[in-house]
């Protein structure tokens, strides 16, 4: 594990956008479906309604976000690591099918989302739009250790932020979940990389302070707090050692998003590193049934994987517990 906080730049997870205003007005009851089913690891369904989104605003970015992120998710499952003992944001492999996909959908979101920024009624959400499709880019990248392409993706999603809360204050809790993870992740590099930082002109961050920033987008943002709050345990959890408040964050999550594995074996994980071994052992096998139910490019890997923990987990059970 320790390898992996090595060799791991700025990770920046994003899987979702602004309640609030655009133009003016919320976005529709279909933009939110398609990014809870995002959530729920139903990729598929997700695409589908970015299809029906994309019919009826052409001109807005609802459904290349909700596209990418589903893009996301899926090459996330066919690349990433993913065993019987950790999950950890770096490629097993560094090319996916769905590539093209992935970087057509962020650079037609990042089209649309600058048509947007021009209108003075819908800046502040033009902005945290653009900016969530830096940060898409950026995450990509670190999977990947292309350090520099990740952090330049960073450094511009952190500018579109700050601009969403300048133009629309509102936009705060949102906007929260992509400022909170730079400053942490810009003040947690190994020294190496921050020297790097300094030289190329990236902004410094604030560990503490990223922290509380995604704490605060994961209790009031109306639309990101989960993700807020998945980034949070993770953090807390592979991060920091904080096994038991992860554990209680990836809870929550597992229940709200009982179909998605991702969810369920990392609370598992974290039960286990606290030493709540029949927690750990309870968690595993709902990751291994929500995995029997997902799609294709996740179900072999995350039945693996949870399968794979289950069995080394019972196996070091202490009898009676």
């Amino acid at each position: 594990m320790k390898t992996h906080l090595q060799r791991s730049s700025i990770v920046l997870i994003f899987f979702a956008a602004s309640l609030l205003s655009f133009a003016g007005e919320a976005p529709p009851p279909l933009f939110q479906q398609g990014l809870e089913q995002v959530r729920d690891g139903k990729f598929r369904q997700a695409m589908e309604t970015a299809a029906t989104l994309e019919k009826s605003f052409p001109k807005q970015p609802f459904a290349a976000v909700i596209a990418f992120e589903s893009d996301w998710g899926l090459i996330y499952c066919q690349t990433g690591h993913i065993n019987s003992r950790e999950i950890w944001n770096l490629a097993d492999k560094k090319t996916s099918s769905y590539d093209k996909r992935f970087f057509d959908a962020i650079q037609l979101a990042l089209d649309l989302s600058r048509e947007t920024r021009r209108n003075p009624a819908s800046a502040g959400a033009g902005a945290l739009y653009e900016g969530l499709a830096h940060g898409a880019r950026s995450r990509l990248y670190a999977l990947r250790e292309q350090g520099l392409s990740s952090a330049s993706e960073a450094k511009q999603m952190r500018a579109d932020m700050m601009e969403t809360v300048a133009k629309d204050p509102q936009l705060e809790p949102e906007a929260s979940l992509g400022l909170g993870s730079y400053n942490y992740y810009a003040d947690a590099l190994s020294p190496i990389l921050k020297l790097f930082r300094v030289f190329l002109g990236f902004p410094g961050g604030n560990r503490n302070k990223g922290l509380e920033q995604l704490r605060s987008s994961s209790a009031k943002s109306a639309l990101l707090g989960d993700q807020a709050k998945f980034e949070l345990a993770r953090i807390l959890g592979v991060r920091e050692g904080r096994h038991s408040e992860a554990f209680i964050l990836f809870q929550e999550l597992t229940a709200r998003y009982p179909e998605n594995p991702l969810f369920a074996l990392s609370a598992a994980y974290q039960a286990e590193g606290d030493g709540q071994q029949s927690a750990a052992v309870e968690y595993a096998r709902k990751a291994q049934e929500a995995a029997a139910k997902s799609e294709a490019d996740c179900r072999e890997r995350f039945i693996e994987a949870s399968k794979g923990a289950l069995d080394r987990m019972q196996a070091t059970k202490p009898a009676g517990k």
